[in-house]
């Protein structure tokens, strides 16, 4: 295994470090930056994930603001994954501290969003969501919080699409299509150009992929939450005009029709967006 030296200690469970070819790395574990210095070297016992910054863009930003308490959390709910599916990717990691995160701030602003698929996802995803549920108890006793129940479907949707393959029952091509002109849309109207390899893209690509899916194979959320919807139509005004343009798409050129459960959301997601 290669050798590693600390060149910067970011907290006590992430440091960046250089291998023996001086390429700079992000290296996760927990304690391993605990009492440690520059030019110190690293124990590969206490190494859980390495990742390069130049496919990982903002990466080190995102593990610099989070609490090391929350990447050991990730770090221990991926330990248990692995243990029972080999298949994940290993962004899988990034895709849980960054959840836990912002789930641990909704917490704390007192804002609750439920996971409308929560009792889909324990049908088609039975695995996925047993380790779902095991990750919310932790995370719950970990922080002496009570986290909504769904929050179990939302991490069960991260492992499953971290492991998802070409073997599905519906037409993953057309899915990527409608994705990749979603993103391309919200670009286009939030006038960004957004960095594919940075985390920020990646949560969204995440999100959208899962509305595609739900849209094509005629799944949508519903609800009744009016006093949410009424809130997040006028609290995010600039987002809610790029979701409305974005459905009038979808309308014209696929004659799909939108619910007003998945529009909120999407009206969300496209927020955080434009907002980072």
């Amino acid at each position: 295994m290669e050798s590693y030296e600390i060149s910067k200690v970011l907290n006590s469970s992430v440091v960046l470090a250089e291998n023996g070819k001086n390429e700079e790395v992000i290296i996760l574990g927990k304690g391993i930056g605990y009492g440690k210095k520059s030019g110190m070297p690293i124990s590969n016992s206490q190494i859980a994930q390495i990742f390069r910054p130049e496919t990982n863009t903002g990466l080190e930003a995102l593990l610099s603001e989070v609490s090391s308490e929350v990447i050991d959390i990730a770090t221990q709910i991926l330990k248990n994954v692995r243990a029972q599916f080999s298949d994940v990717n290993p962004n899988l990691l990034v895709s849980l501290i960054d959840h836990i995160n912002f789930a641990l701030k909704r917490n704390q602003e007192g804002i609750s969003f439920e996971n409308k698929l929560y009792y889909d996802v324990q049908t088609y995803y039975p695995d996925e969501f047993i380790l779902g549920k095991a990750a919310l108890k932790l995370i719950n006793e970990t922080f002496n919080i009570e986290l909504s129940k769904t929050e179990a479907a939302s991490i069960a949707f991260h492992i499953a699409d971290s492991r998802k393959d070409e073997n599905v029952d519906y037409d993953s091509m057309k899915i990527t299509k409608l994705t990749e002109e979603i993103i391309r849309l919200i670009g286009v109207l939030a006038k960004r150009e957004f960095d594919p390899k940075s985390l920020s893209y990646r949560r969204m690509l995440i999100h959208i992929k899962f509305f595609v899916e739900r849209l094509i194979t005629s799944k949508q959320l519903s609800g009744n939450d009016d006093a949410m919807y009424e809130h997040v139509l006028e609290e995010y005004q600039a987002a809610r005009n790029i979701a409305i343009r974005i459905l009038e798409y979808l309308d014209q050129q696929y004659n799909y029709q939108v619910t007003s459960e998945e529009l909120m959301y999407l009206i969300i997601h496209i927020n955080r967006i434009i907002l980072e």
